[in-house]
């Protein structure tokens, strides 16, 4: 069985992810290493006459709004071609030591509406939600090193790669016997199981 491969880190991202007309996000993910005071995201109206109404927060892997941060401002007004910045502070407890710990940062965007709009108009609010990854230091190695450390066995109908590293990998442009795969995150310690004769994966 012919596997083919490349993976890619969720290192900090600082592209605009911006719509046109609409509300862009400075960053595709965010990392917060340990010892950092804060850290921010740029969130861009690229709208020429709509004020959007922004809310944000931070949440768990299971869509559940963390207590361990604070964002400032949580709630604002961006005014058309105007841009702010959220800054993004953890209050919480310590968390592991011995890898990477996920997170998700959610920005939700409400146009304004007139007196006018009122009743004749649908509005629809639009909500980004973009990887936040904390980072210790001194983890076991490098994070340049990782993706060279993944691990991919295959029996008759199964490949598995294992990710043996502290950090959170992606798998992109995978190829598993000339049938390309979907983009699939292997969290740090864990693998990720491919079915080749049936198409499933676990």
């Amino acid at each position: 069985m012919t596997v083919s491969l490349t993976a890619i880190l969720l290192s900090c991202s600082s592209a605009w992810a911006a719509g046109k007309g609409g509300i862009g996000l400075a960053a595709t993910r965010l990392v917060y290493s340990e010892g950092e005071e804060q850290i921010s995201l740029g969130v861009r109206n690229t709208s020429p006459d709509v004020p959007y109404l922004i809310q944000s927060w931070v949440m768990t892997p299971d869509n559940k709004k963390s207590a361990d941060f604070i964002i400032t401002p949580p709630l604002f007004v961006l005014n058309p071609a105007n841009e702010n910045l959220l800054r993004i502070m953890y209050i919480g407890a310590p968390l592991a030591k011995d890898r990477e710990t996920l997170f998700f940062t959610s920005v939700r965007a409400v146009p304004s509406t007139t007196k006018r709009e009122e009743g004749n108009t649908l509005k629809i609010a639009t909500q980004s939600v973009i990887k936040l990854f904390w980072r210790p230091k001194g983890l076991a190695y490098p994070l340049g090193e990782a993706p060279a450390k993944l691990r991919c066995t295959s029996s008759a109908d199964m490949v598995t790669v294992s990710n043996p590293t502290p950090y959170f990998i992606t798998l992109t442009d995978l190829k598993i016997g000339g049938k390309v795969v979907k983009n699939q995150m292997i969290s740090p310690f864990d693998k990720y199981q491919f079915f080749s004769a049936k198409g499933g994966q676990k």
